[in-house]
């Protein structure tokens, strides 16, 4: 797999997913395309800042056709070729007019006279102008850009499935397998609308390979969201993730840091679950960590969606169903569990295997000192799927030294 095509693919992804996961009259559809194209954007492997909303709109019917393969960048029919503005100009130009917005074009083209030896031809104004115009730097978008960091406001979804929180909370200590006691990790998601929990469950760690159980139970359980919200924590940030909210269409969306107002609904329930769940708990009786989720899992059944919520004047549940015919579900034949395999690339060694989580594995043997793609349920090692070129391979063995020690030497392929 092309990791810069699939970079770029999730950033596009991530621009348009507002206009695929709505269905929006033409007029609409446009305005928003052209909102999020007045926006300035980190674009990947790219010097540019800005995209039109034209472009949007041509990768939302992309998207809509093909599904998110086809966001993946097609090969550039001009590689090679000398660009008009060469990238150690476009590099001064940026910094020259972020330091200050209201210099002028002139007074652009005059330092990079004297400043960049690049532009000893000298670059004409009619390029520089489109230039600044394309990476968002004109003097209105700069300004506009520093006068949008504004108090957030309080918000509410609209519908159930429409957003979902997600968080972490550190939980108690439990009984571990092996004897002594460990401390485990809640994830939680909460529907928005209606504070119903689609799924939360302890875990014994607060890992990627948690959070993306939970959120797999919870789309199984509940259906499918249009947006979920979460911090900037490396595993919330995590490519597996993003990955599989392209797939699926899911819009993934990062609160700002330190500003934690958007997740006040989790952190609230977070504090019912000390108060009313945990507070509870005999401390005298050390539980093992499935006895401990099958009672969470009882109070949040029998207890916290069937009370009723004192802003929503309704219970949680009541109010999830009332919007049950809006929920979106994954088609019947969709394998979940497979939608949120991990994929990692591994080099095949000249025997045939490779090393996955300090275990070794074993490739067919035409892959040997081939770099394959594994894909594979973190939470059940039993089974591997070799990838390679795109095409499956089969599935990975686990090493067994001592069968493979009995097994007669394999003879070399004719050639």
């Amino acid at each position: 797999m092309d990791d810069k095509a699939e970079k770029i693919a999730l950033f596009r992804y991530g621009l348009i997913a507002p206009l695929v996961l709505e269905t929006l009259p033409r007029g609409e559809l446009t305005r928003r395309a052209q909102e999020i194209a007045a926006r300035p954007h980190d674009i990947p492997h790219s010097g540019r800042r800005s995209v039109s909303a034209e472009t949007l709109l041509e990768w939302r019917l992309r998207y809509c056709k093909d599904g998110f393969p086809a966001l993946r960048p097609k090969p550039r029919q001009d590689c090679g070729q000398m660009r008009v503005v060469p990238p150690e100009t476009a590099t001064l130009i940026e910094r020259l007019k972020r330091e200050n917005p209201h210099r002028t074009g002139t007074a652009l083209l005059r330092e990079l006279a004297t400043a960049s030896p690049q532009n000893q031809a000298g670059l004409s104004a009619a390029t520089l102008y489109r230039f600044l115009r394309a990476r968002g730097l004109t003097e209105r978008q700069l300004l506009l850009e520093k006068a949008t960091a504004t108090p957030r406001k309080k918000y509410e979804a609209e519908y159930a499935n429409q957003i979902w929180q997600s968080d972490m909370m550190y939980g108690p200590w439990v009984q571990r397998a092996g004897g002594g006691k460990m401390q485990v990790f809640l994830q939680a998601i909460l529907d928005d609308a209606s504070r119903l929990i689609p799924h939360a469950q302890f875990y014994p760690d607060q890992g990627l390979s948690s959070f993306l159980d939970c959120l797999r139970q919870a789309i199984a359980a509940r259906g499918v969201p249009t947006r979920l919200y979460m911090d900037n924590g490396k595993i919330y940030c995590s490519p597996q993730l993003a990955r599989i909210a392209a797939s699926i269409g899911i819009l993934i969306v990062h609160t700002p840091p330190y500003q934690p107002e958007g997740r006040g609904k989790i952190e609230r329930f977070f504090r019912s679950v000390r108060q009313q769940f945990l507070a509870n708990l005999d401390p005298k009786v050390l539980l093992t960590l499935e006895q401990l989720n099958e009672r969470f899992w009882h109070w949040i059944d029998t207890f916290y969606h069937r009370t009723e919520h004192s802003v929503l004047n309704t219970t949680p549940l009541a109010r999830w169903q009332r919007d049950i015919e809006r929920v979106r579900q994954l088609p019947p034949a969709t394998d979940l569990r497979r939608l949120f395999f991990h994929r990692l690339h591994r080099l095949v060694r000249r025997d045939s295997t490779f090393l996955l989580k300090h275990q070794f594995y074993e490739a067919p043997p035409h892959l040997a000192g081939k770099q394959i793609e594994v894909r594979f349920d973190p939470l059940d090692l039993t089974q591997l799927e070799i990838h390679w070129e795109g095409q499956a391979q089969g599935v990975a063995r686990l090493v067994d030294a001592v069968v493979n020690g009995q097994l007669p030497p394999r003879k070399k392929e004719d050639r």
